[in-house]
């Protein structure tokens, strides 16, 4: 019994060390009339990917960023945006070569621009400065507490809710359509005035990383929600990416790490 125990359990790990580095992409169509549509396809006009919680470690290295970025490149998308958690911790980074994760990111293209905003996880031993400067020379913008415009879309970042200094308050330029990007899903409980944006991404939650049929775990930050499409309104819906790395052990379960492509 303890034999076949065991042997269940090492095949369950080593499942979910393979369900890490796996991929999905999901593409959806949106439209916005009177209630904002989302629905699984892909129609022309603007392509938004959203990539979310690489958390590069000792388990994520630059070179694993590889098949990511050829799909995200394969995929061609108008803009980029990264919805925070580029790293697992500073501590690990502080003596090691920050310049390759740069490089990566500068690989991926997207004409109309790439964007970020910081996680809680790019907040540890001190990281902040160190992250902005990785995404930067990468050349993705960091929207922290700011808005600004492309493609006629209005992109709007608000800091992280945990480690940041977040301004809710923070407005969004004035566009036919419009985005925000928060790194803790809940963070939308803070927003007093959803009108303002008609679709809200966000990532942090991995899903629940070890995702149980029964009771998921779920993180502070995404307690009320942790994964897929949330309507809040007729016309604001909130969409959580479960993410590209891990927190801890590489181990998923019944998460598959995802791209998330919105055509407009």
């Amino acid at each position: 019994m303890i034999l076949f125990l065991a042997l269940c359990a090492g095949l369950f790990l080593i499942y979910c060390r393979y369900s890490t580095y796996q991929l999905t992409e999901k593409h959806f169509k949106i439209k916005k009339n009177d209630a904002l549509s989302i629905k699984p396809g892909i129609k022309e006009g603007v392509t938004i990917a959203q990539i979310s919680d690489s958390h590069f470690s000792p388990f994520y290295s630059p070179k694993r960023f590889d098949k990511i970025v050829t799909k995200l490149n394969q995929a061609e998308p108008d803009i980029v945006l990264f919805t925070g958690d580029l790293i697992e911790n500073y501590q690990y980074w502080q003596t090691r070569d920050c310049e390759a994760i740069s490089q990566q990111l500068a690989k991926i293209q997207a004409p109309s621009g790439k964007f970020a905003i910081l996680g809680n996880h790019d907040y540890r031993s001190g990281g902040r400065e160190a992250v902005s400067k990785i995404l930067r020379a990468g050349g993705f913008t960091l929207l922290n507490n700011q808005s600004t415009l492309t493609d006629q879309i209005s992109l709007t970042g608000i800091d992280d809710g945990q480690e940041g200094q977040p301004d809710y308050d923070t407005q969004p330029q004035k566009a036919v359509f419009s985005i925000l990007m928060i790194h803790e899903p809940d963070q939308v409980q803070q927003l007093t005035d959803l009108s303002r944006f008609d679709l809200i991404l966000a990532g942090h939650s991995h899903g629940g990383q070890i995702r149980f049929p029964i009771a998921p775990y779920k993180n502070v930050g995404s307690k009320v929600y942790d994964q897929g499409i949330y309507p809040l309104t007729p016309q604001t819906s909130l969409i959580v990416n479960t993410g590209l790395g891990t927190t801890g052990p590489p181990l998923r379960f019944r998460v598959t790490p995802e791209i998330l492509y919105f055509h407009l």
